[in-house]
């Protein structure tokens, strides 16, 4: 088990004709305002804190109406009495696609609407949970969040331990399972009294291009960085090439391409670093420009 903590931002809606083709290639519309994307949130429900929180899942379509459904669903749970028998959440993606991220700030939201100030939260893989003593560690996060990755490699024994720890008094721990579709559903319908402990799910699509550059613009934000249009052209390449039939681009592989992208933009000439001090590589919020140059490397 680990401490959690956002560690590595990750997913992103509607910014569908952000780029159109030509004969002479790409155009760009000036539809690249993150500000105006964090509008979809507040259409759905979400509070600006919110917002803030899942900024790297709110442009993904059809993610804030999911998270609104699971966070009502949680404020309106008023039959736990003091287990975790009910009100426990399913996270279901591809690898890669941000769910472990998706979790902890899941929990961080639910934890500040239940008025939980500085809950126990652990991450845990199914494997590792296996070898484990399930008791002895519902105790010591009564009342918080226990994250579950892998969920699929659960063995029967484990899941019979946590199925009957969840039905004692655990404080309300909130349990969360995350895993791809099909081992989950493997997990799941072979034990049925424990799957109906879990009654919200968030569904993590397949990211289309334009979600992946979004995500990697607000990656760069987070980080001090702004992506120019030129810049933006050249992510979109690099995700591009990267698209296959057979292998969809993940939000892991953008954040690889925007680390190496930050990486190569520090990589500067003493010439380069006094322009940039002076604030000529730089925006009028003081956050450092990547380029086309810095993706293609």
């Amino acid at each position: 088990m680990i401490a959690t903590g956002k560690t590595a931002p990750l997913p992103m809606d509607e910014i569908s004709d952000a780029l159109s083709m030509s004969d002479t290639g790409f155009i760009v519309h000036g539809r690249y305002d993150l500000e105006t994307q964090s509008g979809i949130g507040t259409r759905a429900g979400l509070t600006e804190e919110q917002k803030k929180l899942f900024s790297y899942f709110v442009p993904v379509r059809g993610m804030s109406e999911q998270l609104v459904d699971v966070l009502e669903q949680d404020k309106n749970c008023t039959n736990r009495r003091g287990t975790s028998c009910t009100g426990n959440l399913l996270i279901i993606g591809r690898k890669g696609s941000g769910k472990t991220v998706l979790a902890v700030d899941v929990v961080k939201a639910i934890q500040k609407q239940r008025h939980i100030k500085q809950g126990k939260v652990a991450i845990v893989t199914g494997d590792s949970l296996n070898r484990k003593k399930v008791g002895d560690i519902i105790a010591k996060l009564r009342g918080g969040a226990l994250i579950i990755e892998k969920a699929g490699k659960l063995n029967e024994k484990t899941v019979a331990r946590l199925n009957k720890a969840m039905e004692k008094d655990t404080g309300e721990l909130l349990i969360v399972l995350e895993e791809q579709r099909k081992p989950l559903d493997r997990l799941l319908t072979s034990n049925r009294e424990f799957r109906r402990k879990f009654t919200s799910r968030l569904e993590v699509p397949i990211f289309i291009n334009d979600e992946l550059v979004t995500f990697g613009q607000t990656y760069a934000k987070e980080n001090g960085y702004r992506i120019d249009e030129m810049g933006i052209l050249a992510l979109y390449s690099r995700i591009d090439a990267l698209q296959r039939e057979d292998h969809a681009v993940t939000v892991a592989e953008v954040k690889e391409i925007m680390d190496e992208a930050q990486e190569h933009s520090q990589k500067v000439s003493a010439k380069k670093l006094v322009k940039r001090v002076f604030g000529k590589s730089t925006d009028d919020t003081d956050r450092i420009i990547l380029s086309e140059k810095d993706f293609n490397i």
